[in-house]
């Protein structure tokens, strides 16, 4: 290799290395140091924070935040907005995104019980501020999908104790059998015989041993089959229609306020029986 090209290669590496320094320079004085001073500011949110939803006159605080924010700044606040994103949003105000992303750092916090002198290390130790969001945001996601799971499970088991009523088929298990079915049925609501097609009819050959798993892997089968078709007759259409009312909240309250005034029904009964009653 010539001398020329040597110095002229080493004069290239030398400038990357001074380039690298400025950006390392940059990174230590600039990103790390601004992270610093935002942990800072966030942990005095957090203080903040503890003061009006600890206050005695916290409700009257929020009340006066929501005016503020609608009548002067313009932002609006929905009725179902959480106490902690009013109190993030007066501080942060115009700036809609940072507001976001900063009352999900501090929810994330106070559900993993962190103090606000605690918040600084706690953002460092879980990857920053982003890292935070896209795990609390993960989080959600999840939650959101167990419990339309759970909604869409609890509809085909409605589903399925409608279909009773009509069944595709009825059989009695011999009396040898009844114990062992049952036992076969362990703690799931269903039970899951097994079939064989031979000459144009079915053979129940045995019971599935069932527990909640395997009983939700099966209805969730049941849930997207139902899904794929393109046409419901009249009484499956009613029966549908039950099932999605058997899991409504409005029925659900009715349930526990007929439960609830039985068992009231029930205690003054009792009352009355253990009342003496004086002989003729």
């Amino acid at each position: 290799m010539k001398k020329s090209v040597k110095v002229m290669i080493d004069q290239v590496l030398i400038e990357g290395d001074l380039l690298a320094q400025q950006q390392a320079d940059f990174y230590e004085n600039f990103i790390v140091k601004a992270n610093d001073v935002l942990y800072g500011l966030l942990a005095d949110l957090m203080r903040y924070s503890d003061q009006v939803l600890g206050s005695d006159s916290k409700l009257e605080i929020l009340s006066k935040m929501r005016s503020t924010l609608s009548t002067k700044y313009k932002i609006k606040v929905q009725k179902n907005t959480p106490e902690l994103t009013i109190i993030v949003k007066y501080v942060v105000r115009t700036n809609r995104k940072n507001a976001h992303v900063y009352a999900r750092v501090l929810d994330m916090a106070y559900r993993q019980d962190v103090m606000a002198d605690e918040l600084e290390d706690f953002i460092r130790q879980n990857g920053g501020i982003d890292r935070i969001r896209e795990s609390n945001t993960n989080l959600e996601a999840v939650a959101r999908k167990k419990a339309r799971n759970e909604q869409e499970l609890n509809f085909i088991k409605a589903l399925l104790r409608e279909k009773a009523s009509t069944p595709i088929s009825e059989f009695q298990i011999p009396m040898e059998w009844t114990s062992r079915v049952h036992d076969s049925r362990g703690a799931s609501e269903f039970f899951y015989p097994i079939c064989k097609y031979v000459q144009d009819g079915y053979k129940i050959v045995g019971v599935i041993p069932m527990d909640f798993d395997f009983e939700n892997h099966i209805l969730e089968r049941v849930f997207i089959d139902l899904n794929y078709k393109t046409w419901y007759g009249d009484l499956e259409k009613q029966q549908i229609a039950a099932a999605k009312y058997a899991i409504s909240p409005e029925y659900l309250q009715k349930v526990k306020e007929e439960r609830r005034l039985k068992e009231e029904k029930h205690g003054a009964q009792r009352l009355t029986n253990q009342q003496p009653t004086l002989d003729d």
